[in-house]
């Protein structure tokens, strides 16, 4: 089986269910092999092979061909919306509800349980109904951009197709996550923006008790998180990272960590050790912020460091119709 069959096959594999892939890359390549055992007597040549496979499109067009249905989000990126969805169901609530026991720590007022409790259970609902029309909405959205808006893209040269084990494939469900969660993201430090500062009462009129943050520095973390969001679907519509793109995602990555020391660590820290003095008798939890911070930048230097150095030493590995594009 040629090579370039086999990158054929693994790109529109990308695009198929998971339960389904395998049963219908199997199919393919005998229907690939059968046109050209047709076509070509003996051994085809590389030029035979892509002229062939070029005949039967894009690897997004033919993955789309196995599906008759037309669907908000289709069977190829619904399972990925699932997984986010089920990890935001999980991950919001718990975030919610420390971020109230911290409000009411910090509170002057006092609050009973059953307020407390109230509360919590109302932020959580609105939280997690929040988060999960706004992944749908921006599944929905990389449906039609992914699929519609790449077929009409320029014409399909299977020689340019990327390697099986290509350093600068995306990850889709790295991705999705990414633009659901930025966008969300996004959307809360707007809202910050709007009301002066952090609050855990999303409410316009009433936005209850602010923690005033410096607003130049939450310009930053809104414009970093939303310049990754576009980031990653650029990279989902292109269906690669190249070392441009992924230098300037982890710029973006580091500038929205340090902005995040100066908008939600130092400030949340400081407002607990004002309410709360015996704390500051905890070791480290004065550097708490400091702390955070420094691990945070430290996780995205190593995790895009070494991505980074993978697809400069894939640069160097792939032929000129599969390099890894220096993209900006």
């Amino acid at each position: 089986m040629s090579e370039l069959i086999e990158r054929y096959v693994h790109q529109v594999g990308r695009y198929l269910p998971e339960k389904e892939r395998a049963e219908i890359e199997a199919e393919l390549r005998s229907q690939i092999q059968d046109q050209l055992d047709d076509r070509f007597s003996g051994s085809p040549s590389q030029a035979e092979v892509a002229a062939a496979l070029a005949e039967l499109g894009d690897p997004r067009r033919m993955a789309a061909s196995y599906s008759g249905e037309r669907y908000l989000v289709g069977p190829a990126l619904y399972p990925f919306m699932m997984t986010v969805l089920r990890y935001g169901w999980v991950l919001i609530p718990v975030v919610v509800i420390a971020l109230n026991v911290v409000g009411a720590l910090m509170s002057p007022e006092d609050s009973t349980v059953i307020g407390l409790l109230f509360g919590a259970i109302f932020s959580v609902l609105q939280s997690v109904f929040i988060f999960s029309a706004v992944v749908v909405l921006i599944f929905a959205v990389v449906e039609r951009s992914g699929v519609e808006m790449q077929m009409k893209a320029q014409s399909f040269n299977p020689l340019e197709l990327p390697p099986v084990d290509d350093p600068g494939a995306v990850d889709r469900l790295e991705a999705a996550f990414g633009v659901a969660m930025g966008t969300f993201v996004g959307l809360v430090g707007l809202y910050f923006w709007q009301v002066g500062g952090l609050t855990l009462r999303f409410n316009l009129s009433d936005p209850g008790e602010v923690i005033p943050v410096p607003s130049g520095w939450l310009a930053v973390t809104i414009l970093a998180t939303l310049g990754m969001v576009i980031l990653h679907l650029w990279a989902l519509r292109r269906n690669r990272w190249g070392l441009g793109s992924w230098l300037a995602q982890s710029a973006l990555e580091l500038a929205g960590a340090i902005s995040l020391y100066f908008v939600l660590f130092k400030p949340v820290m400081d407002r607990l050790m004002t309410a709360n003095p015996d704390l500051r008798t905890i070791p480290f939890l004065g550097t708490g912020a400091e702390i955070i911070t420094l691990v945070m930048v430290g996780i995205t230097l190593a995790s895009n460091g070494f991505k980074l150095l993978r697809l400069w030493r894939g640069r160097g590995g792939q032929s000129a119709a599969t390099h890894v594009t220096v993209d900006g």
